[in-house]
């Protein structure tokens, strides 16, 4: 008992000591072991954030960022996503024009109407095998336009193939392939059909584009001479006469169309109808780009200037059978009138500088309409619509047109007494009373064509359309 009251007197002493010396240790150690612990902090958060970063989920397919200048893409420096996504040469979706759209190395071997993008080997199997056969004019799945037309083959070829054809002559520009043939010989298919297609397709070139023609025409060639030189800088080429291998760094096979007589903006990079107008008169020099404004300047009003009214007198069907007494109206309404057709020896240019001067246009609905597109803007066109019913058509083939070319529009409809339809069926036939029952016969469209567009004229009650010609008039002093 004594001997361990004296062990705990002693372990009593030795106590303070002890406990301070444990303490202090303890602090001590727990301050190093806070230092480490702060230290290794510092040093890791640069590490940490790349080992989030390596170890973060991976972005969606289809999203990952591109590599940038200084990080190649791994495996061979390619975008496989963007290989994935090439589109095929061809677009055969549109209704009315098949269009392919080469850009590369594309050689054109007119001797086997075949065009061939070269390229490595790298592309799958199936795309190599890809083929297309196109008649490069916009009237899709129009038989009787593209029956005799060219069929032209596209297709790819790679650069090890052994009949990969030899360039005979290498091209620094583009170059679009199109077909005449089709409806021409009428001025409206020659227009809708062709001409504004082509522009739509190469006016984006600045002139720097070369054309191969298939089955070119030679008097189309010549009739629009002016418009081809304002379009392309380079020698036309006609296709199926061509012995040469051409190559060149883009290819476009077929032109494009969007609705008849019109541009759609949205469509074409914000070119318009209006745009085309502003070319036509370009391309033939035509001196007015806006007609009359009556009452506008007082030099006009001094000179009492009559706005100028063209009369579209056709010589076969839908022509006005009393021309010259709707050219007397206009003359007492305030117009000077022009009676007009263009005549068999007379230059496209030549007949554009007559319509050019005038202010207004009038005709029976027909393809020599068609010339208002070289009218001055804020001219006035007036569509005489004929019996049978066409008013829709009318509207869309001239109408809206018009408009778009910033011209003011009219539409008349004439009543049944002015038709020469009935002399040949009686006001009670229902031909005269319901066309739309035309159609609804057998071969309907075919005698509904051959009763009102082949084989009706009109004779205009002048005293009924007076009103248009007032119309026009007040119209002009806009």
């Amino acid at each position: 008992m004594g001997s361990q009251a004296k062990l705990l007197r002693s372990f009593t002493r030795v106590e303070p000591k002890t406990l301070s010396f444990v303490i202090f240790a303890g602090c001590f150690l727990i301050s190093m072991a806070l230092l480490a612990v702060s230290a290794g902090s510092l040093v890791s958060l640069p590490s940490l954030s790349s080992w989030l970063s390596a170890h973060t989920t991976p972005p969606v397919s289809g999203a990952q960022e591109n590599p940038g200048p200084h990080h190649p893409h791994p495996e061979d420096g390619t975008d496989r996503n963007e290989e994935s996504q090439r589109k095929p040469l061809c677009d055969t979706s549109d209704r009315r024009a098949d269009i392919c759209d080469m850009e590369g190395d594309v050689r054109v071997r007119a001797t086997s109407s075949s065009i061939f993008f070269v390229t490595s080997s790298d592309r799958n199997a199936s795309e190599l095998q890809q083929s297309w056969r196109i008649k490069p004019h916009p009237r899709k799945g129009d038989h009787a336009a593209l029956s005799r037309l060219t069929e032209l083959s596209v297709g790819y070829l790679t650069t090890h193939q052994e009949d990969v054809p030899k360039c005979d002559v290498k091209s620094s520009v583009p170059a679009i392939i199109f077909a005449t043939g089709g409806y021409m010989g009428n001025f409206f298919h020659e227009t809708t059909d062709l001409v504004v297609p082509l522009y739509i397709t190469s006016q984006k070139f600045d002139g720097e584009v070369q054309f191969l023609i298939s089955d070119m025409l030679p008097w189309w060639i010549a009739k629009y001479e002016l418009l081809l030189k304002k379009l392309s800088r380079y020698e036309i080429i006609d296709f199926n006469r061509d012995p040469l291998v051409r190559c060149y760094p883009r290819v476009i096979v077929g032109i494009t169309f969007h609705k008849d007589m019109s541009i759609d903006p949205a469509r074409s990079g914000g070119v318009t109808m209006f745009d085309f107008g502003r070319f036509i008169r370009s391309a033939y020099s035509l001196e007015r780009e806006t007609a009359i404004v009556l009452g506008g300047k007082q030099e006009e009003k001094k000179k009492k200037k009559k706005p100028r009214l063209v009369i579209i007198a056709r010589k076969s069907t839908r022509k006005f059978s009393n021309v010259d007494e709707i050219a007397r109206m206009a003359e007492w309404q305030g117009f000077e009138p022009v009676i007009a057709e263009i005549k068999k020896n007379q230059s496209l240019g030549e007949f554009a500088r007559v319509v050019n001067s005038c202010d207004a246009m009038m005709g029976v609905h027909g393809a020599g309409l068609t010339n208002l597109i070289f009218l001055p803007t804020n001219a006035v066109v007036i569509q005489v619509v004929p019996l049978g019913g066409l008013e829709t058509y009318c509207w869309s083939d001239y109408g809206v047109p018009a408009l778009e070319m910033k011209m003011r529009y009219l539409q008349y409809s004439i009543s049944v007494t002015e038709s020469s339809l009935v002399d040949r069926y009686g006001i009670t036939d229902p031909a005269i009373t319901n066309p739309q029952a035309i159609l609804a016969q057998k071969d309907g469209w075919r005698n509904w064509t051959s009763i009102y567009f082949f084989n009706q004229d009109v004779r205009l009650d002048v005293s009924r359309f007076s009103s248009i010609l007032v119309h026009a008039r007040q119209l002009l002093h806009r």
